[in-house]
Order: C-alpha cells, then sequence, then structure tokens
C-alpha cells in the first residue's frame, strides 16, 4: 500500500508555540520538478523531509477497529462499494541541520550566492503525524490523517530554509525567491517529482479549498489529489477523471 512515484517535501502552515518551539502544519500543496541527483545533493538528515505521501499500512477488520487505533472516525466519500481498511503508522522524526554541509550542497548547485546564517548550526526541526485511515475501495484508494506539523525553535526563518534547499534542489535564484515570498504568506508543502515524466499538475477547486491534481501528460492511467481541510490531510489516487476525483473529494462527510 505505497505510491512510489511521488515523495513529500513538507513545509507548513498555522503556527502555534509550543514551549520552546513552534509548530507549522501542513496546509497547502505545490509541485516541483527534480532529479534524484537534485534530491542526492540534500543532507542526508534533512532527506527525512522527504516521505511517501501512502506509506505501508496494515489492514484492520473494519472503520471501526480503524476508529479505535487511531482515534478519530474517517471521512469518507459517497460509494456505492464498501472499502478495506488499513491504519497508517504515525510519523515521527527528528532533523538536525550541519551549516558545513547545507553549505557545501549549495556549492555542489552552484548556488554560492545563498547565505547560510552560523545560527542555524544544530537547529533540529522535529516531524511529526499522528498515525492516519487508508480506505481502499478498490478503483481508487484514499489516505487521511491529522495534519503533519514540524516543531522548530521559535524565531528560526522556515521561509529561508525553503529557499536554500529550493536552490539546492536546483531552483535558480528568482524561483527560489517566488517561492520564499509566497512561503512567508502562505507556506506550503512541495511534491517533487522527476523531470523525467511528463505531467499534468493543476490546482482544482474544492468545497474544502484548493486541491493539487496531478496525473501522466497523456492523461492515461491513474491520477492523484491532493489537499487539506481545517485538521487534516488528504490524498486520493486511483483510476478516476479528473471531474470524478473532484466529486469523490466534495462528498466526503
Amino acid at each position: 500500500m505505497s505510491c512510489s512515484f511521488l515523495c513529500f517535501l513538507c513545509f507548513l502552515c498555522s503556527v502555534s508555540a509550543f514551549g520552546q518551539s513552534v509548530s507549522v502544519a501542513l496546509k497547502r500543496f505545490e509541485v516541483i520538478r527534480v532529479d534524484s541527483s537534485d534530491i542526492q545533493r540534500v543532507p542526508n538528515d534533512l532527506r527525512q523531509i522527504f516521505a511517501d505521501p501512502v506509506p505501508d499500512a496494515e489492514v484492520v477488520n473494519s472503520l471501526a477497529d480503524a476508529t479505535m487505533r487511531v482515534g478519530f472516525t474517517a471521512r469518507l466519500p459517497k460509494s456505492e462499494k464498501m472499502p478495506r481498511f488499513a491504519v497508517v503508522a504515525p510519523v515521527g522524526e527528528q532533523m538536525k541541520i550541519n551549516v558545513g554541509e547545507l553549505r557545501q550542497a549549495l556549492t555542489d548547485a552552484k548556488a554560492g550566492d545563498v547565505m547560510v546564517p552560523d545560527s542555524w548550526d544544530g537547529v533540529t526541526i522535529d516531524l511529526h503525524q499522528p498515525p492516519g485511515v487508508f480506505a481502499d475501495f478498490g478503483t481508487f484508494f484514499m489516505v487521511q490523517a491529522p495534519l503533519l506539523t514540524f516543531s522548530v525553535r521559535p524565531g528560526f526563518q522556515l521561509d529561508q530554509f525553503a529557499e536554500v534547499l529550493c536552490r539546492i534542489l536546483g531552483m535558480d535564484a528568482a524561483q527560489s525567491s517566488t517561492i520564499r515570498q509566497t512561503f512567508a504568506v502562505t507556506p506550503m508543502a512541495f511534491f517533487p517529482i522527476p523531470r523525467r515524466y511528463d505531467m499534468d499538475v493543476h490546482q482544482v477547486k474544492l468545497k474544502a479549498g484548493s486541491g493539487t491534481l496531478f496525473q501522466n501528460g497523456s492523461k492515461q492511467g491513474e491520477l492523484a489529489l491532493a489537499w487539506s481541510d481545517a485538521d487534516r490531510t488528504y490524498f486520493l489516487s486511483g483510476q478516476l477523471t479528473e471531474a470524478e476525483a473532484i466529486a469523490t473529494a466534495d462528498s466526503i462527510q
């Protein structure tokens, strides 16, 4: 139960303070195009930022079993089929910034014009997401979970960190600066997708707000739709048309 052609780079919105850290929660999605060599330039410890949107899950007997395991009742789309359920494991990682490694990665990316503050050295970023529910309807599946969050010390400039990572991933100065400015207003989650794939990626309007839809450029085969609402994130994928995917997302209750 995994999705192999996508990986998540999550940067998130809705900021609140918890003791000596600030928690930042996923709310919006954006696709960027990268190559495997771009990902390899990211320091090893920070690659934990990249995660599968559909990690392995443990099959359970019923929705009631899933609810007992995750602590919330899944919101399901309208369907004539009774889905099979599984529980997606929680996520919990701690990443530590090494300034020397970041600077070397920027040099390797030929982005020596970017500054990395000495004060970043040793800063930790905690990544956390409670367990989620995987619902398999046969022709499509949907994963939902409480919002993924990062926690970092107050005053750490996540928008600047996003710009640095974008440069390491091969984006030019103008693109990275635009993303930093956008991130400062509305932080976003990035889906890095290999450049070799011919993809059609665009925003769609949902009852819950904006969603990101992506599929092969030929518009054949499976498509995927990612979005979030006030307290959960959703990932829908399967043999659906764009109109069917939107209708399915809008039918969730």
